[in-house]
């Protein structure tokens, strides 16, 4: 299946090392995935960019916020 290595993955995407740990801990954060290797597997299966998920992480983020003010 795919990447090897997640250095391959990254290399693919076009991201930085930083900005891949994030979009990984924002899918365990989101409940989407329950560790980083299947955050890795996730991202390669789906064709996820780095964008996408930080932007699904804002609007997350954002209900979350809205119901915990209610």
């Amino acid at each position: 299946m795919g990447a090897k290595h997640p250095q391959d993955l990254i290399n693919k995407l076009g991201a930085n090392k930083n900005e891949f740990i994030l979009a990984c801990s924002y899918l365990v954060r989101m409940g989407i995935v329950k560790r980083g290797g299947d955050a890795i597997r996730y991202i390669e299966h789906k064709n996820l960019t780095v964008e996408e998920i930080f932007e699904k992480y804002y609007i997350f983020k954002n209900n979350k916020d809205i119901v915990e003010n209610e």
